[in-house]
């Protein structure tokens, strides 16, 4: 019972600029959710200014920054169909600070379907490492066929799923 009447007692209603506020441990709730922000469950937080005025700041996390150097033309493709095509999607992944993962965990995949189709497409193909040693160029011109052909297949699939 004690630490309900404490936690009552951190509790209490403010009026700053003519506006309710919910004081609880230094965060302002308004009492009347006027923008989106509000509706949406945002807070404020006093701040005193260089000059000494104080105001109402929100309680906001800054969106989740995108290390680009650490993706590859397939992250980077995911990344643009996001932001293009699926940008609700986009911006919640950013908000949430899953998009980073999400382009990481999509690389994986499409280095793991490359794989796993290149040696696979290759025995359908005849490419062999006789076919290789005997006539180079036609075994080139497969390779880049077969790259271009599973780049084509990782694209649909997964990238632009």
């Amino acid at each position: 019972m004690k630490e309900i009447k404490e936690a009552w007692k951190m509790k209490e209603t403010v009026v700053l600029a003519k506006k309710e506020y919910i004081l609880e441990n230094e965060i302002y709730t308004p009492i009347v959710k006027e923008s989106p922000f509000e509706r949406q469950g945002g807070t404020y937080r006093l701040e005193k200014m260089a000059d000494g005025a104080e105001v109402l700041i929100p309680n906001m996390k800054l969106p989740e920054k995108i290390e680009l150097g650490k993706l590859n033309r397939f992250g980077k493709a995911r990344l643009k169909y996001l932001k293009e095509e699926r940008q609700e999607d986009y911006q919640i992944m950013l908000m949430e600070e899953t998009l980073m993962n999400h382009l990481t965990d999509i690389q994986e995949q499409v280095e793991n379907f490359l794989e796993m189709e290149e040696l696979r497409m290759k025995e359908a193909w005849g490419m062999t490492q006789e076919m290789q040693d005997q006539d180079f160029l036609k075994y080139a011109g497969l390779k880049k066929n077969l790259d271009m052909t599973l780049t084509k297949m990782a694209m649909e699939q997964i990238v632009w799923a």
